[in-house]
């Protein structure tokens, strides 16, 4: 098995209007501000590295609360390694 994490946002309120979501999951803190703003986080980029939300403290804020959930998957047991087609 092998280990991964995720961050988790959870907004107060849905944070977009076409969408009534209030959990989000992102690979990294940076893919966070691909789809929201700084505004609709209420906390910028570098101040959630500041805070160490990377290293396990979650991030409470008055719009969202941003955490760091850890998970196991499971590794391949014969992976693939592409199809190998012979010329002739």
């Amino acid at each position: 098995m092998t280990k991964g994490s995720i961050y988790k946002v959870v907004f107060t309120t849905p944070p977009l209007s076409d969408d009534d979501r209030t959990e989000f999951f992102f690979t990294s803190i940076a893919a966070i501000y691909d789809t929201f703003t700084v505004e609709q986080v209420g906390c910028g980029y570098r101040r959630l590295y500041n805070l160490k939300v990377p290293s396990g403290t979650p991030y409470n804020g008055r719009l969202c609360q941003i955490t760091r959930e850890t998970f196991r998957r499971k590794t391949q047991n014969n992976p693939c390694e592409g199809r190998k087609e012979s010329r002739r």
